[in-house]
């Protein structure tokens, strides 16, 4: 049974087209992943669907979208008066749910559900989704849950909706699929378009020798000889003016297939006035000492706790905990103890502040930016911020204006950045790029996240609040033995990647592939 019927629906946005569909429908107890870069209208669409306008948003639609059912509408960004994003967005969603209770059709509409939950509310929703008769349709980046709730993908891509029947891991290597075809059309239409220049070369040369006396025969010599000859040169010159059109013809048609390449800041931190500071030196020492919030304790810290400029490590617990205040009172400075005289620390919030900045976006990086111009580019353009470089801060969506706050971050004048739920609201590209630039980021950095793939695919160290204790595990021998697996898992990565690139360098390959080697001999 069709509960969402969408026709010929186009979207504008400020006079440019966000996106069309032509025919689209949900049906019953169906789940549907909507993916896509921030700023394709993955929220617009939501909200259309959800028949909720914002007058302050200059949209324009033509077609039409037919509702025959109930639904329920949980936004993206919630206004939140505390810390505690995860119990605000399980209410939310259980009080959606009980709203559409007693209807025969119903629509649940969620976006991005799972950005402020722990592990335990994770599950929580995951089986709550599971065992949920309505049907849904849940913006979403988070790929561990869009594997384990949805059976349809909806991705917002080239200003249309692809749609595709199965799992997101499904759709995944479906893409990765077609990517690969378009890359082997790609070299082959490049190969075709090579030989026509090279034919065109050989036919130019030859035409080039009917038209000029050989050495030392006489002018009038040469032409009385050459008469025969009439017929087979205005062949030649014909088919190299037909290879000419071809050859133009087939360049207009050759597009390369966009491929990300990672993030690298071997140029990156030459501004900075504590580059020489040595990369063991200890940034910070906390003491032992209690953390507490509104009059009540949080957690402790029971032993001292060291980072060194090259640590990199992930704080994990629950929600409420205190991570956030852990990361705020360190920004702060207020934890007791050491702090290198050099420190200097870039904070990214979970809370976003709407911006009222009449700067650029690029305007704006480019002024913070201590990295070089090609490394803050290549940050710019992986979080989807390089097309709307010229767009000001104040008009920037959610999830672009999270970019924007991430990148501004990320390359700013820090030796320590603590990153508080950075995946929030990241698309998936922007999230690939966000791990790259951790692994390459030459400084230290604490980052809390939810996001199981992500944290996996970083595989750094852990500490863990956990029963009103700060657990920090940083024996030294296990440590080093976690940053050598960590690192050879990186470089194994980043050859296998190389390796799938046409374009990339043998001399790279080879070097990557002797550092795993001296890893594992080690």
């Amino acid at each position: 049974m069709e509960l969402i019927k969408i026709n010929h629906l186009t979207v504008n946005v400020a006079a440019k087209k966000l996106f069309e569909i032509a025919s689209l429908g949900i049906n019953s107890k169906q789940k549907i992943g909507l993916i896509g870069n921030n700023g394709v209208g993955k929220t617009t669409l939501m909200k259309l669907i959800a028949d909720i306008s914002n007058p302050s948003e200059q949209i324009k639609t033509t077609g039409s979208i037919t509702r025959l059912c109930n639904w329920a509408y949980v936004p993206q960004l919630l206004n939140a008066q505390d810390k505690s994003g995860g119990q605000r967005e399980k209410l939310a969603i259980s009080r959606a749910i009980a709203q559409l209770r007693n209807a025969p059709k119903a629509l649940l509409l969620l976006d991005e559900p799972t950005s402020n939950l722990d592990f335990e509310q994770q599950k929580w929703l995951i089986n709550l989704m599971r065992g949920l008769k309505s049907s849904c349709l849940i913006i979403s980046h988070d790929q561990h849950f869009l594997n384990q709730v949805c059976d349809t993908i909806w991705c917002v891509k080239d200003q249309r909706v692809i749609t595709f029947k199965g799992t997101y891991s499904e759709f995944k290597r479906a893409q990765e699929k077609q990517a690969a075809r378009v890359q082997l059309e790609y070299n082959e239409q490049e190969k075709h378009l090579n030989q026509l220049k090279a034919s065109f070369k050989r036919h130019a040369k030859q035409a080039d020798s009917f038209s000029h006396p050989k050495k030392h025969i006489s002018s009038s010599d040469w032409r009385s000889k050459s008469l025969g000859k009439v017929k087979a040169a205005n062949n030649v010159a014909r088919a190299t003016k037909n290879l000419s059109r071809r050859i133009e013809k087939e360049a207009k048609t050759l597009t390369r297939p966009v491929v990300r390449k990672q993030i690298t800041l071997k140029n990156g931190a030459a501004q900075m006035k504590n580059e020489a500071i040595a990369p063991k030196s200890k940034a910070l020492r906390l003491n032992p000492q209690k953390v507490e919030a509104y009059h009540k304790l949080l957690f402790t810290i029971e032993q001292e706790v060291n980072l060194t400029y090259q640590n990199k490590l992930i704080l994990t617990g629950a929600n409420g905990v205190g991570k956030s205040v852990f990361l705020e009172e360190l920004f702060q400075r207020k934890l007791t103890g050491f702090y290198h005289p050099q420190l200097q620390i870039g904070y990214f919030t979970q809370n976003i502040i709407k911006l009222q900045s009449d700067q650029t976006v690029l305007e704006a990086i480019m002024k913070s930016s201590i990295f070089a111009t090609s490394a803050t580019m290549q940050v710019l353009g992986d979080l989807h911020l390089w097309q709307i470089r010229h767009q000001k801060v104040k008009n920037l969506s959610g999830g672009q204006l999270v970019c924007f706050n991430l990148a501004r971050i990320l390359t700013g004048k820090y030796n320590l950045l603590l990153l508080d739920e950075p995946t929030n609201f990241l698309d998936l590209e922007a999230l690939a790029a966000l791990a790259d630039f951790i692994a390459a980021y030459p400084y230290a950095l604490i980052i809390v996240s939810h996001d199981q793939s992500f944290i996996e695919q970083l595989g750094l160290p852990k500490w863990t609040i956990n029963h009103q204790r700060l657990s920090t595990k940083v024996a030294a021998s296990k440590q080093s033995s976690a940053s050598n697996a960590n690192n050879l898992e990186l470089l194994k990565f980043q050859r296998d990647q190389l390796m799938l690139a046409p374009e990339a360098s043998v001399t790279k390959i080879k070097q990557l592939t002797a550092e795993i080697e001296q890893l594992q001999n080690h």
